[in-house]
């Protein structure tokens, strides 16, 4: 047998391998959807705080079994910093007819960036305008790829925040995507209580926030396992794109 075949027999029994592990993970991920799916619809009375930290504990049990799986489905491609990227972002606005006078972004020491006014401006001033086109919306969701699932599925047609999530993971990988400039500044990681670890967490644990927390918890993590296993069940096209970026990393 020559080198180039012993070569492409090496090349496939090694892709082979990979499909096998995939699919593994995949039987190991729909069971723990299926787990975290069950656990997120135990009904805590609101008076027994012990017994939802208790269930909290275990949903995010599941979870870090969750990331540790899909962490290699996690990996992006290389960007750059986001302040390297407010140039083109800024280029965009300007393209598409944006306007703003006085105003600029910039970095707030412990609070990354936002907006900072540069002159003085009386009550009631315009600021800044923002064409429609520019905005990320439900109505583009509706108009793009994601249509066939909006129309069947329950859930995005009664919320519309889990709607534009949907759509803005399609569209972040999206390389071609016309929202890429906006999408480009957006943080990987946000400080609400979804990124926090249950130390972290516990610490709310005096103030009425603390119960507040547990129920937005328990509510995305609901909400992956449930797309989970639609994405993975469904027969619609738009899904299979979303097969391999829908993690609870990028949801979230």
């Amino acid at each position: 047998m020559g080198k180039k075949s012993q070569s492409k027999l090496s090349s496939k029994k090694n892709a082979n391998r990979e499909n096998n592990r995939i699919v593994q993970k995949r039987k190991e991920l729909a069971i723990l959807a299926d787990k975290l799916l069950r656990l997120t619809s135990i009904i805590t009375q609101v008076s027994n705080i012990g017994n939802s930290w208790e269930l909290h504990k275990q949903i995010e049990a599941v979870i870090k079994e969750i990331l540790i799986i899909e962490a290699p489905f996690n990996i992006k491609t290389k960007q750059n910093p986001r302040h390297l990227n407010i140039e083109n972002f800024l280029k965009w606005l300007n393209e598409n007819v944006a306007t703003f006078e006085g105003v600029e972004i910039g970095e707030f020491e412990g609070y990354e960036f936002g907006l900072k006014a540069t002159k003085n401006f009386k009550e009631g001033s315009l600021l800044l305008t923002v064409p429609s086109k520019l905005m990320l919306t439900v109505q583009n969701a509706k108009e793009s790829e994601l249509s066939d699932f909006i129309s069947v599925d329950p859930l995005l047609q009664n919320m519309p925040n889990i709607t534009l999530s949907l759509f803005l993971l399609l569209e972040k990988n999206n390389p071609d995507s016309f929202w890429k400039p906006y999408i480009d500044i957006l943080p990987e990681k946000y400080s609400t209580i979804l990124y926090f670890t249950a130390e972290e967490l516990a610490e709310l644990r005096p103030s009425p926030a603390f119960e507040s927390a547990l129920k937005l918890y328990k509510s995305i993590a609901r909400q992956y396992a449930y797309f989970y296993n639609k994405i993975h069940t469904s027969n619609i096209p738009v899904l299979k794109n979303l097969q391999e970026i829908f993690t609870f990393d990028n949801y979230r």
